[in-house]
């Protein structure tokens, strides 16, 4: 089993453990890209391979799997980076947004809000507009009605984990 496998089947039995507690009995994860169809998009939940009404999301960041689950269908996700990025890293990030001072937490609040939104990568993260607000932020992803709300959520302290919402959504998550 290669690394990437190992953490895809550890974020698996996560959101399998998560999606028990939440009273599925059958729980089984998916991935298909919306692109191509292949294995490698974002993970669906199903019970026995019926949809379900939990939303899943998953990211990696160094040897770290980081998987939530959340009530509902509506945008969710979630995104995890380590909070020391090597100097390649951050050039890659800081030119991906077009900002020359963007650091780890500044990218899992764009592509966690990304991810939500459904398309991901296809749209260019530098469009993306965050907004403080207290704690959290706004996200302002362009082609997308309303905005989404990001939050920081606990979890290593190597890592900065951002989790993206609808903004008028209340929250029933479950991180693991």
């Amino acid at each position: 089993m290669t690394p990437g496998e190992d953490r895809r089947r550890i974020a698996d039995e996560l959101l399998i453990a998560s999606l028990r507690d939440r009273g599925i009995r059958v729980p089984r994860i998916g991935r298909v890209c919306p692109r191509c169809g292949g294995a490698h998009g974002p993970a669906r939940a199903t019970d026995a391979g019926a949809p379900v009404d939990v939303a899943v999301s998953v990211s990696y960041a160094g040897g770290w799997a980081i998987a939530a689950t959340a009530a509902g269908r509506g945008a969710f996700a979630i995104d995890a980076e380590l909070r020391a990025l090597d100097p390649a890293a951050r050039l890659r990030l800081r030119t991906a947004l077009g900002d020359d001072k963007a650091d780890a937490a500044t990218w899992t609040r764009v592509e966690a809000a990304l991810k939500a939104d459904g398309r991901g990568l296809r749209v260019d993260p530098a469009t993306v507009r965050l907004i403080p607000v207290g704690d959290d932020w706004l996200a302002h992803v362009p082609g997308r009605p309303g905005a989404l709300r990001i939050q920081e959520v606990a979890g290593p302290a190597e890592l900065v984990i951002s989790l993206a919402t609808a903004a008028e959504a209340a929250s029933d998550r479950s991180m693991r």
